[in-house]
């Protein structure tokens, strides 16, 4: 049987569900036919095919031919790593370059959207970018629905990188337990009566950018725009105080 959280990296990596339980089924199968892969993967053998050629051009599979029969060998998981570990380096050193073409006027967007689970990680992925210290609104309760190690990975990442972090939070047992944490993981979080104010999903406001998330909704956006920002923490930082009045 696959493994849920295998196939759960797997996905983080670049691979679609398919290429995913397909990889999976040949490590665990070793030597194998596609008829047997499919099988194994639970998926039909034309679909099977195409996927294999993916993988074979990402470097994932090989194939031998015994007879006039073709079989598959996954690649050893640390071959892969060596792989992807090479093309993030060679990423790394055109980083530099494709800053600067970012950065160039005209082409910067003031607006991205994102959907899914992963697009909401990737939203709190780019606030590791911050130079200053994240404002905002949230619920606890709803934030693990990214998953606790995401999140548990997210906050190491932060606290090395010295962001910290000012938020109004609904009171629940999550919040009150996560609270509990805010100096070791450099963080000042208020709580504010759920019944009074039921907030559910996420605002984030740092540097020029608001990053707005709904987690119900799996959708999220984040504005560039430095007059937006100066007013959202103009208007967090009104709140802040009148929290401290209640």
């Amino acid at each position: 049987m696959l493994n849920n959280k295998v196939l759960s990296n797997l996905k983080e990596i670049g691979l679609n569900e398919k290429e995913a339980v397909l990889y999976a089924a040949g490590l665990e199968l070793g030597e194998s036919s596609i008829q047997y892969l499919a099988k194994e993967a639970n998926i039909k053998r034309p679909t099977a095919y195409r996927v294999m050629e993916d993988l074979e051009s990402k470097g994932l599979f090989s194939k031998v031919v015994k007879g006039k029969k073709y079989y598959y060998v996954a690649e050893d998981p640390e071959t892969i790593f060596g792989l992807y570990k090479t093309r993030q380096e060679a990423f790394a050193r055109l980083l530099p370059d494709l800053r600067h073409l970012h950065s160039k006027e005209g082409k910067q967007p003031k607006v991205r959207f994102y959907r899914g689970i992963e697009g909401l990680k990737a939203m709190y992925l780019e606030s590791l970018k911050a130079k200053e210290t994240i404002v905002g609104y949230g619920s606890i309760d709803d934030i693990w629905s990214l998953s606790r190690e995401f999140v548990d990975d997210y906050m190491k990442e932060r606290i090395k990188r010295k962001i910290h972090v000012r938020g109004i939070v609904p009171s629940t047992k999550e919040s009150q337990a996560f609270a509990q944490l805010n100096e070791k993981q450099m963080r000042e979080i208020v709580l504010v009566p759920k019944d009074k104010f039921p907030v559910t999903n996420e605002i984030n406001i740092y540097d020029d950018k608001v990053a707005i998330f709904s987690f119900k909704d799996q959708v999220g956006v984040i504005m560039e725009s430095q007059d937006i920002a100066n007013t959202q923490k103009a208007i967090f930082e009104l709140a802040w105080a009148g929290v401290h009045l209640i």
